[in-house]
């Protein structure tokens, strides 16, 4: 048998002497080792391959001087320990030698142990899986599903979504017993949050919608179809909804416009009310003319016609009237007749008038009259009238003279 081993090791040796290269199951070698299968194709039996050296781990480890590219398979990581020149060698396999340590033969990338870098795109297909990251109470999941994508993140305390750009941040806290949060921190010039197609823009509580944005700019209050740049609708009649806390009826006035609503909600600014003031149109007169009175006419009291002018809008008009007459002749007939004091206005007769009774020759009667009307805007006269209104034995058409002898006569309105 040695005979035999020897015999082939000549001849391999002659074979790299004559043509530097060797072959086995060919006579053409191709290389320095250019190794044939026995049965290529078939279904023979016999085994084909190279066995390389097999060691344990503590065996690779032990080797010193180790050429570069030494090939080995470690059958077993129970011996040795994963140090030094097998400091890479962690689980049975084939590996090569580097000149400073054992790297595993088409190694492995374990995406916990290690960092890896792709070349191009990757695809993870989950079929419906969500694929979760969890440290004890803590996960955060990417969902993937054929009707929804998203990212949960869950924590016993605090579920944080966090976008960064340089000093920029944009945080979203879901916080256990506290508010949660929509935080932008940084240097950013602007939060903007919003839509970028002319879908309106809407916050609701209790799931109900409370304050709309349109595309246009309004601004809805309790209503979705603002029609003005701000609309309130308060829900409840004759209540605005609108309340200035710091502006109360206590707030001392200041100069400017007053605001109102029109018949359809809209605020708007209305005139100032004007300062007060009053009007007045008097006659006061102890020395006004006679003048005769009868049953037939009623004739105008001495001193007593005043013209008025109301102003746009109408007024309404304050009078007050005190006259006192002394009674100078005796009307032809008898018996004592009554006389009548009667307001005007633009020569018709108004429902407010004083009678008296004659009580005698030279004697006197006090007539008051007092009276709110309304007048339209423009050009009026009033006065008052006199007239006798039962003869009482006196003849009709007898005249009975009357003196003045007091007169106080006010019409007055407020601005």
């Amino acid at each position: 048998m040695k005979s035999i081993q020897l015999s082939i090791i000549l001849s391999l040796t002659t074979c790299s002497l004559a043509f530097a290269q060797i072959g086995i199951n060919t006579s053409t070698p191709l290389s320095t080792l250019d190794i044939n299968a026995k049965n290529p194709i078939g279904t023979a039996s016999e085994i084909d391959g190279i066995l390389v050296p097999r060691i344990d781990r503590q065996r690779a480890q032990s080797m010193t001087a180790i050429p570069i590219s030494t090939l080995i398979y470690v059958t077993t990581i129970a011996t040795g320990t994963q140090t030094g020149t097998a400091v890479n060698i962690d689980t049975p396999g084939y590996y090569y030698y580097t000149g400073t340590s054992w790297i595993k033969l088409n190694p492995s990338v374990n995406m916990y142990t290690s960092n890896g870098t792709l070349s191009s795109f990757r695809s993870v297909t989950t079929n419906g899986n969500p694929i979760n990251f969890v440290n004890g109470t803590t996960t955060a999941g990417i969902i993937s599903t054929e009707t929804e994508g998203g990212f949960s993140a869950n924590g016993s305390v605090r579920g944080t979504v966090s976008l960064s750009s340089e000093t920029n941040t944009v945080n979203t806290y879901a916080e256990h017993g506290n508010a949660t949060q929509l935080n932008v921190a940084g240097t950013t010039p602007k939060f903007s949050m919003g839509t970028t197609n002319s879908t309106p823009l809407v916050l609701k509580t209790n799931n109900s919608e409370q304050l709309t944005l349109l595309s246009n700019g309004n601004v809805g209050m309790g209503t979705n179809v603002p029609n003005t740049a701000l609309e309130l609708t308060s829900g409840t009649a004759n209540t605005s909804g609108l309340r200035l806390t710091n502006l109360t009826s206590a707030t001392p006035i200041a100069a400017g416009q007053a605001l109102g609503v029109d018949a359809a909600g809209n605020v708007v600014t209305v005139a100032n009310p004007s300062p007060t003031n009053v009007s007045t149109f008097s006659v006061n007169s102890i020395t006004e003319a006679n003048f005769n009175v009868n049953d037939l006419t009623a004739t105008v009291v001495s001193g007593t016609s005043q013209s008025i002018t109301i102003p746009t809008g109408g007024k309404a008009l304050f009078i007050n009237c005190m006259l006192g007459i002394d009674y100078i002749s005796t009307p032809v007939g008898s018996g004592t007749a009554y006389y009548e004091a009667r307001l005007y206005i633009d020569g018709v007769a108004t429902d407010c008038y004083m009678r008296a009774q004659e009580v005698g020759i030279s004697t006197n009667v006090f007539f008051s009259i007092n009276t709110i009307k309304f007048l339209a805007a423009g050009n009026h006269t009033i006065d008052v009238r006199m007239q006798r209104t039962f003869n009482n034995g006196t003849n009709s058409g007898a005249n009975m003279l009357c003196t003045p002898i007091s007169m106080s006569f006010n019409a007055s309105y407020l601005n």
